[in-house]
């Protein structure tokens, strides 16, 4: 494999305006949409200026094919109401159009899946937010620590530093690169890391700084903690990959019967492409890193993991998934943002909870509170965005990586849209992207019915000359894969 296709690691971009001073108010259901303002609803005009701006964002990403799910209270505020809309093709020149069961990988939205366990587990009193991580290092492993010049006094690494990007751990291993031969590039060394090459890294590792100050987002964090937790519920019997998948499973994606979210691909995973158009590898992150970016799914399913985040839960829900919702609590404010090791900054307006990023409202131009969590990979790009105070989530799927140097997240502009919306008539001569022609939006009604409809598509391919590398999160800023 080619270092045109693998440089250094991945991601896609994080994009929130980190501004004026608030706190996310992360209260999360139902009944939550009695403060909702017109757009409770998936009124005629409102569905059709969401497939306006789809439209608009695919001829500007180029994106062959979009999948995206809206979850709303409904009219009478109890939903929760869920509308799908899908356009393009998983394949381009395959003459297939994608549909509501296309797969996608969803890169770092796997990191709130490994929150939503620890989160079960959290509550199951099996864990807690504060243990260190050396609790749970293998025998012989020591993990690094802090200690203050000053004082001499030692922070070490806890759960929770690593589930807010705050353990003062580089992006990727040193080691990352050891199933390559230590050569960058040559190949894909996500499916060959292995647990053992995590805890080497781990043990390698010098911290930046005292852990729990800095933000500075970490794949290699959170694929310590998916690989602590799932082994922790599956404890290995030897060098067998972490059973994370089936953990997951295990703890609330089965029960939420999301039959389509896995590891690695599908049947009917869509093909991806780098942001220049040329067909890419599938990321295949299925070892030790899994929990940090590994999973794929389709609208249907994170429509289904939207809801329960936002507490649409039936009053017998399992304990795993009455729990998800929990991840949104804010566990942190941060108040300096970092990214790269010596690239620091100040920040405002900007908490974590359980890998969500929370952002009060007023900021980037959305008139609510708000949480954003989004995903990269080499040839898929995915945000999800929610207001959970309004019982309202937007998640989206994509099958192009972003562009060098451009974060366009779909779904914080789908959840502008939504909370600016009024009911009234769409002019005809609304924007659809200047070289977008009519084709196939799809549409799945309210309450998660399945119904196609045709509306817009056009492919509009940007040569942009990427390569699989994730860039680093830019000011002002939410992570990424």
């Amino acid at each position: 494999m080619s270092a045109q296709l693998i440089t250094r690691r991945r991601r896609a971009g994080v994009t929130a305006l980190l501004t004026a001073a608030g706190v996310l108010l992360a209260t999360a259901g139902p009944a939550a949409a009695e403060s909702a303002k017109a757009a409770t609803s998936m009124t005629p005009q409102l569905h059709e200026a969401i497939e306006a701006r789809i439209a608009e964002f695919q001829a500007q990403v180029g994106a062959p094919g979009i999948s995206v799910a809206v979850v709303m209270p409904g009219a009478d505020g109890t939903g929760p109401e869920v509308t799908t809309f899908v356009t393009g093709t998983p394949t381009l020149g395959s003459g297939l159009s994608v549909d509501p069961t296309t797969q996608f990988e969803i890169g770092s939205e796997t990191k709130v899946f490994t929150s939503d366990l620890l989160a079960s587990l959290v509550a199951e009193g099996r864990v807690s937010l504060d243990d260190p991580v050396q609790q749970y290092a293998p025998a012989g492993t020591t993990v690094p620590v802090w200690t203050d010049p000053d004082t001499g006094q030692v922070t070490q690494i806890t759960l929770r530093d690593l589930a807010t990007h705050q353990a003062a751990l580089p992006d990727s291993a040193l080691n990352y690169w050891t199933p390559c031969d230590g050569v960058p590039g040559e190949c894909n060394p996500q499916p060959h890391y292995t647990r053992e090459l995590l805890w080497e890294g781990l043990a390698q590792t010098q911290l930046l700084w005292k852990p729990g100050t800095n933000w500075l987002y970490s794949n290699f964090g959170f694929g310590i903690l998916g690989t602590i937790l799932a082994d922790l519920v599956e404890p290995p019997s030897g060098s067998e990959r972490p059973a994370y998948e089936a953990v997951i499973r295990k703890t609330f994606v089965d029960a939420l019967g999301m039959t389509s979210t896995t590891l690695g691909t599908g049947p009917r995973i869509a093909t991806p492409y780098a942001s220049d158009g040329s067909s890419t590898i599938y990321w295949d992150d299925t070892n030790a890193l899994a929990g940090e970016g590994g999973l794929v799914s389709d609208v249907v399913d994170m429509a289904t993991w939207t809801k329960a985040h936002l507490g649409y839960l039936p009053a017998d829900a399992p304990q795993g998934v009455q729990t998800m919702k929990d991840t949104l609590q804010p566990q942190s404010t941060i108040t300096t943002y970092c990214q790269a090791p010596d690239d620091c900054s100040p920040v405002t307006d900007f908490q974590m909870g359980l890998a969500w990023q929370l952002y009060p409202a007023g900021t980037n131009g959305i008139d609510a509170a708000w949480a954003f969590k989004n995903g990269g990979t080499a040839g898929f790009s995915a945000d999800t965005t929610l207001a959970p105070d309004r019982g309202i989530g937007v998640t989206t799927m994509w099958n192009i990586q972003r562009a060098s140097g451009s974060d366009p997240e779909l779904g914080i502009q789908l959840l502008k849209l939504i909370l600016q919306h009024e009911d009234k008539p769409v002019p005809d001569d609304k924007p659809h992207g200047e070289h977008h022609e009519p084709a196939a939006l799809a549409d799945t009604g309210s309450s998660g019915a399945e119904t196609v409809l045709p509306v817009l598509l056009g492919l509009s391919l940007l040569a942009l000359g990427a390569v699989l590398v994730v860039r680093r999160p830019r000011r002002p800023v939410s992570p990424r894969r």
